[in-house]
């Protein structure tokens, strides 16, 4: 059985993939196809790469605030001089480097299992799929460092800086597929669980505000008619309730890791009956 995993993005609500891994490993069901979008990339690059769900436990706790790298020098020239080239708040530098050292500088032909993951081409706003594996139906590359792949999944519009390579200037995969189900399909999983984090409204941003809180609230808005269309695709969604956790809650990383193993092992009945193994 060809079973794919499908990880959305989110901030720190997707480190709720690692439980479901977690889960799923416990119970015996192997994956053999993964892809993800934004934090849901950094946790599918990882496991395809070789890092086993004990392990990423171990790993995912480290993304921390400490990685949010501002680019104030931008940011002073922007205020100072009125110059129009901050085309981000954060640098992302930071979060490459550690994936890339966890990943030990190696491109995406070193990932075990086939892998997409996904970015958006801003030149026509359609998915971008950085994969070691063919992707019918897509625009995808295969030449590329898995952090770089990372790196420019993960660059949220306005907050990240966008990842340029060559012609190509690229942004949040979240923007065109956030939970790219269909791309796992396309990869060549006969079955496709899709998961997703489902987040309450915080009474108060904890970490980035005012125009910050505002935007991710927008970008979560725009992304509900496009992840119901991706979630249809899929032969089952495990939403994953992880309360008002936001994106930038780091400290509460363990919270949504537990959260996904909770609910995968409560649905492993519908899981298997889902992947015809029940």
């Amino acid at each position: 059985m060809e079973t794919g995993l499908a990880l959305a993005g989110g901030g720190v609500p997707g480190a709720a993939a690692v439980g479901v891994l977690m889960a799923l490993e416990e119970a015996g069901i192997t994956v053999t196809h993964i892809t993800g979008t934004s934090s849901g990339a950094m946790v599918a690059a990882l496991y395809a790469y070789g890092y086993a769900p004990q392990q990423l436990l171990g790993i995912v706790p480290m993304l921390n605030r400490r990685y949010l790298d501002f680019d104030w020098r931008g940011i002073l020239y922007k205020a100072l001089f009125r110059r129009p080239s901050l085309d981000g708040w954060l640098k992302g530098e930071r979060l490459y480097k550690l994936m890339a050292e966890l990943t030990h500088y190696r491109d995406l032909s070193a990932l075990r299992i086939p892998c997409g993951i996904v970015a958006t081409d801003l030149a026509d706003g359609k998915p971008f799929v950085f994969a070691n594996a063919e992707v019918p139906g897509y625009s995808w590359d295969y030449s590329f460092h898995i952090a770089e792949a990372v790196r420019a999944s993960f660059a949220i519009p306005v907050l990240f800086r966008p990842f340029r390579r060559d012609a190509k200037l690229l942004v949040d995969g979240g923007v065109s597929t956030n939970c790219p189900v269909r791309i796992c399909r396309a990869m060549g999983a006969s079955k496709v669980i899709a998961v997703d984090s489902v987040t309450l409204p915080a009474a108060a941003p904890s970490l980035l505000d005012g125009s910050f809180s505002i935007l991710y609230k927008v970008i979560q808005l725009t992304l509900k008619q496009q992840m119901e269309n991706e979630h249809a695709c899929a032969d089952m969604g495990l939403l994953i309730d992880v309360g008002t956790v936001g994106a930038f809650d780091f400290h509460k990383v363990g919270d949504c890791i537990e959260a996904g193993y909770r609910t995968a092992a409560a649905h492993l009945d519908d899981i298997k009956a889902a992947l015809g193994e029940g």
